[in-house]
């Protein structure tokens, strides 16, 4: 390690850190030079003595030019670079060098390529092309905006290429994270050839007026066909999932599965190219994704051929296709929080410090507790995450996003993808994880649920709705029951999770749209609902659970909001015990087929309770007016939950829906002057009889209609 640092921390100021070891961290002067024959004295301007090293500020001029490799001196003969560190990060290197072009990247023509790299802070950058096994290297020129750019003639389809950047005293390579694609294992970006991917649209014939006429079911590319009997000719790729008329023992499989469930959106777990699965030997590793490396290029481990550029995008592509064949939208979960390294990220080889959050000492942000969080309030990064969204709805037709740990990033930035991915698809569907995470952001200005008065038309996952359904997720509250899950006091607060939040005084009021609530008591992360009740509901016999299990499923799908399933949810899917699978193997996250066919009557009440929610108006509320006008709710005989939607329905003959929660053994019945029909009993089915009297059976939800008076 070097006795000495030298950082640029500010304009007209350069900070040193020398080693007591070194001369006792004493130096009688500094100077600064360059190869453009700078040769200057410098000002101490401040020292600070601490432990194991001294500190320096030096004062320099103000307007030293970027570009160029500055070397500091210090009185004993020492030299090291000058590093450029945390002016990167201050408001006037922003606005100096935000570049709002659309052509970074490789632009290709037929006779030559253009290449652009936003790199401010390199000395200079040299472009390392692989065209077919001819190897050239090409110097780049420095433009406006910190842009350096080549042209390199010939055809250029089927070249790779990286980048070696000088910078803060070293030459680093570096992949392009503006490349469409790249070869196996991140190994080098792809110039890609528009024309050569699909540009086939297929459109939806459902329509989505609003979020809250969506269905979200959560899945991973790998898991829904790695197991041996997912009944498709290869596994746990982009062609497997694609496959149609699969099936196990009779019942569906993968793609016709999905379309057999009647869900309306598929969310898939990260399918950007991610760090930790080796791409040419998938099978040897398992991971869901959340370790990224690249946010353009699609992982290669869910390719048919990991090291062709064009086979990942081409797949992706034709699976988006058939799942809007089969009236599926798609979302991609983003995860634009944090790096798996920063290191060896892209950003960091091109421009250190200015794409990751650093306090004022120079340490990284770790509000993703992941390690490094991305500074999404730098315009070019804001800027990088507007592109990325918008050009993989341009390249896959994908029609929304999901945002990872979402408290990370902050609100303008959400909002400014919103815009941006409405101008789109007006239909599109943003939602993400608005926890309020210890990142270093203003608490007013993080993405998180606090703040969801400040980004219109953006959805949060609800944990209120979570915890007060099914009970707390952690490993360490276990055993702590839900209202659904047998805690029967907690029934007042059910009445504010099935209003999805939106009403205010006497229930817990949250969002002010119940677009924005994305109501599941289930996701990839943490136990299984099946696996937690195994803790909190195991004094129950397996029948009872299987019940608390159809109920969950039941009030997830007919509560105000956005409903929100995660895979296997629907025949009780357990990764036995494994709470957190991110990396357990194909064995505890794969899709169960036998589970399925197991728990058939589970998935088929699954499919009644999606198809009931799509056909009634009631479930669709999209403003808060409409809710809190409409829908009334109680708690009767201490603990049965009434929710009553007033809703004119003339397609289906009826003016009002009460849904019924009844999560104790005890047996009701609730009578009223007018004739109530029930068309979801406590199997899923609709009784013919109309009546005055709605019986409740216990460990049930029951939906019944008021129907319009006869003229």
């Amino acid at each position: 390690m070097p006795a000495m640092h030298a950082y640029a921390d500010d304009f007209g100021v350069i900070t040193i850190w020398m080693k007591r070891s070194f001369y006792g961290g004493r130096s009688d002067y500094f100077y600064l030079t360059s190869d453009q024959g700078l040769y200057m004295d410098l000002i101490v301007k401040s020292v600070e003595e601490h432990p194991d090293a001294v500190k320096y500020l030096l004062t320099t001029p103000a307007d030293l030019p970027f570009g160029i490799a500055y070397r500091l001196h210090e009185s004993h003969g020492l030299t090291v670079p000058v590093e450029m560190r945390l002016i990167c990060q201050k408001p006037f290197f922003a606005k100096e060098f935000m570049y709002d072009g659309d052509d970074l990247g490789p632009v290709y023509h037929p006779l030559y390529t253009l290449f652009s790299v936003w790199a401010p802070t390199a000395v200079s950058v040299i472009l390392k092309l692989d065209n077919r096994g001819s190897r050239t290297a090409h110097p780049m020129t420095r433009t406006d905006h910190g842009v350096w750019r080549a042209r390199v003639n010939g055809d250029l389809r089927h070249a790779v290429y990286t980048y070696l950047v000088n910078r803060n005293g070293k030459v680093v390579e570096s992949l392009d994270p503006y490349a469409l694609s790249s070869t196996a294992n991140s190994h080098a970006s792809a110039v890609i050839d528009p024309n050569l991917i699909p540009h086939t649209h297929v459109s939806c014939t459902n329509r989505i007026d609003s979020a809250v006429d969506a269905i979200i079911y959560e899945c991973s590319v790998r898991d829904m066909t790695s197991a041996p009997n997912s009944g498709t000719s290869t596994h746990g790729t982009f062609d497997a999932l694609k496959e149609e008329n699969t099936s196990w023992k009779g019942s569906p499989t993968g793609m016709s599965y999905l379309a057999s469930l009647g869900v309306t959106h598929v969310q898939l777990m990260p399918v950007l190219d991610f760090v930790t699965v080796d791409e040419e030997h998938p099978s040897r590793n398992y991971n869901w994704g959340y370790d990224p490396a690249q946010y353009l290029s699609i992982e290669g481990s869910y390719s048919s051929d990991a090291d062709d550029p064009y086979a990942r995008m081409k797949e992706l592509r034709m699976l988006v296709d058939t799942f809007h064949k089969h009236n599926m939208r798609v979302t991609l979960d983003v995860v634009f929080n944090h790096m798996y390294d920063v290191d060896t990220s892209p950003f960091n080889c091109l421009t250190p410090y200015y794409w990751f959050r650093y306090n004022d000492s120079g340490y990284l942000s770790n509000g993703s507790y992941c390690g490094n969080d991305l500074s999404s309030t730098q315009p070019m990064v804001r800027k990088y995450f507007v592109d990325v969204c918008t050009k993989l709805m341009d390249l896959y037709d994908v029609d929304g996003f999901r945002f990872d740990l979402m408290g990370v990033l902050d609100v303008d930035t959400m909002n400014a993808i919103h815009d941006a991915v409405k101008a789109k698809k007006p239909d599109a569907l943003l939602y993400g994880e608005g926890w309020d995470m210890p990142t270093m952001l203003a608490p007013q200005d993080k993405a998180c649920i606090v703040n969801q008065n400040r980004m219109p038309d953006i959805g949060h996952f609800n944990d209120y709705f979570r915890d007060t359904v099914k009970g707390k997720t952690s490993d360490d509250q276990k055993y702590a029951k839900g209202y659904i899950t047998g805690d029967l006091d907690m029934a007042f607060g059910m009445c504010s999770a099935v209003t999805g939040n939106v009403i205010g005084d006497p229930y817990f009021y949250r969002f002010d749209s119940p677009c924005k609530t994305i109501n599941g008591t289930e996701t990839h992360d943490n136990a299984t609902s099946w696996d937690k009740m195994r803790a909190c509901c195991s004094s129950e016999n397996h029948d009872t659970r299987l019940l608390r299990q159809k109920m969950l499923l039941a009030t997830t799908l007919f509560s105000i909001g956005v409903p929100f399933l995660h895979a296997g949810q629907e025949f009780c899917g357990t990764k036995n015990n494994v709470s957190n699978s991110y990396n357990a193997g194909d064995g505890i996250n794969q899709m169960d087929w036998d589970r399925a066919i197991q728990n058939q009557d589970i998935v088929e009440y699954t499919r009644k309770a999606i198809a009931l929610r799509k056909a009634y108006r009631a479930f669709h509320y999209a403003s808060q007016k409409e809710v809190v006008d409409n829908v009334h709710v109680s708690v009767m005989d201490g603990n049965v939950v009434a929710c009553d939607i007033h809703c004119p329905d003339p397609e289906h003959a009826c003016t009002d829906v009460r849904i019924l929660f009844n999560p104790s053994y005890d047996n009701h019945e609730y009578g009223s002057g007018d004739e109530w029909q029930v068309i979801f009993d406590h199997d899923g089915n609709p009784q013919a009889q109309k009546s005055t009297v709605i019986y409740v059976p216990g460990l049930s939800v029951i939906v019944a209609v008021k129907n319009t008076p006869e003229q």
